[in-house]
């Protein structure tokens, strides 16, 4: 059952071991007790013999693609009577075999009612490991959707000229993919992707990811197990869900904040070769150059329609990427020190949330710094003492609709909606 953490916190496990457990059994189940006639899940609730939970999703950088996400599970097999154990026959989820086993279905869930969702994925690993005389601790690895995604190949075609995320969707679509409408949320893409011919054997996730390089957008699995596709933003009119670092009653405190300035934010030469071209559209950053040195972006193979998209997504980079910025990159959270309401919030973060993030000085000049980030990976350390929150943090600027007879004229603050 669901278990509160010293913090407050409500934490809740759980683990499909591939048959229905709550299935009414004579002379073993209760009257109005919790079994039913004919059982309804194939899920137990584990979280009673949780030890640790560790949670990794995103990239390292808004010029990577995002790989797949993991869990790690560490639980008291003892406690449990060797319910883990695939050595033991006597388990109550072993049924001529332990129904843990890979692409079984797990879920983590927190917040103050234990139902926000922070991990859903597939278990990969199971191991135990033996103390003698008698304790036993299993391991439970796990890993989200794009893992799945990377066991499949495609068998070749030759799609038509198509948007971004229309791509996303014929991949996914595809026989030998066969991924489900209900578990993908695709966004609208800007780029254009050609007619570009897939091999035989060309590996799924691979193909999606050089998608979500030629839009410079985001391709994840979410906290709730979909395919999420973000197109290309640099720019938006959206708000910040929660405010880290601030003085207000409602913002989240923080415990650690981490920025980056330097000729390794600086990139002022992009290059971008389309699938099956020969020449490389180049976009250069000339007076950046001068200033800081040459410094080398390039992109190969990437599946746009023509050489005009090509030098579209050089420019788009170039534009970002070619002055230099202090940016707030990392930034660490306490969820022992937040409210049940700050809780909630953390619980609920996901890649792609814009957030605004306040940084304090005792000496110098500005007294604070305020910067709009966007969430690009998250990591939870979770322990019975503490649960441990690590935001890596990426660029976008917040635009504001521009209104006549109050916005001011050219300010790149405001734009038209």
């Amino acid at each position: 059952m669901p278990q509160q953490a010293k913090w407050g916190e409500t934490l809740t496990v759980k683990l499909d071991v591939g048959f229905i457990t709550d299935a009414f059994k004579l002379n073993t189940s209760t009257l109005n007790g919790p079994d039913k006639l004919d059982g309804t899940t194939d899920f137990v609730d584990i979280t009673q013999y949780v030890q640790g939970i560790n949670i990794n999703r995103g990239r390292n950088s808004q010029l990577d693609t995002f790989n797949p996400g993991t869990l790690t599970i560490t639980a008291d097999d003892r406690a449990s009577s060797r319910s883990f154990d695939p050595l033991n026959t006597a388990s109550p989820w072993y049924q001529g075999s332990l129904g843990i086993a890979p692409r079984r279905a797990v879920e983590i869930y927190g917040g103050s009612a234990g139902t926000a969702a922070m991990f859903k994925g597939y278990v990969y690993d199971l191991n135990i490991e033996y103390d003698e005389p008698n304790l036993s601790t299993a391991t439970i690895l796990a890993v989200d959707a794009l893992a799945q995604l990377s066991q499949t190949n495609l068998t070749a075609f030759n799609p038509a000229q198509e948007l971004t995320s229309s791509r996303v969707n014929t991949i996914l679509n595809r026989g030998e993919v066969a991924w489900s409408t209900a578990l993908r949320n695709i966004a609208t893409g800007i780029a254009t992707c050609g007619t570009v011919a897939y091999e035989d054997n060309t590996n799924t996730l691979q193909a999606l990811q050089a998608v979500q390089l030629a839009e410079n957008g985001r391709l994840f699995a979410s906290r709730e197990g979909l395919i999420e596709f973000d197109p290309r933003v640099s720019a938006s009119f959206g708000t910040a869900i929660a405010t880290l670092g601030g003085t207000a009653a409602t913002d989240i405190p923080i415990e650690a904040l981490q920025t980056v300035y330097g000729a390794e934010t600086v990139l002022n030469r992009i290059s971008v070769q389309i699938a099956g071209g020969t020449a490389s559209s180049v976009a250069n950053g000339t007076a950046s150059q001068t200033e800081y040195g040459i410094k080398n972006f390039s992109l190969t193979d990437v599946p746009l329609v023509d050489n005009a998209a090509g030098s579209a997504l050089a420019t788009n980079l170039l534009t970002t990427y070619q002055t230099p910025e202090v940016n707030f990159t990392e930034v660490g959270i306490l969820v022992n020190r937040l409210t049940q309401a700050q809780q909630n919030t953390v619980a609920c973060l996901e890649i792609g949330d814009i957030l605004q993030v306040v940084k304090t000085f005792t000496t110098g000049t500005p007294s604070s710094v305020t910067q709009s980030v966007v969430i690009e990976s998250i990591r939870r350390q979770i322990t019975p003492s503490r649960h441990q929150i690590v935001l890596g943090l990426g660029r976008i600027d917040l635009l504001l609709p521009f209104i006549l007879n109050t916005s001011n004229l050219d300010n790149a603050t405001y734009a038209l909606t």
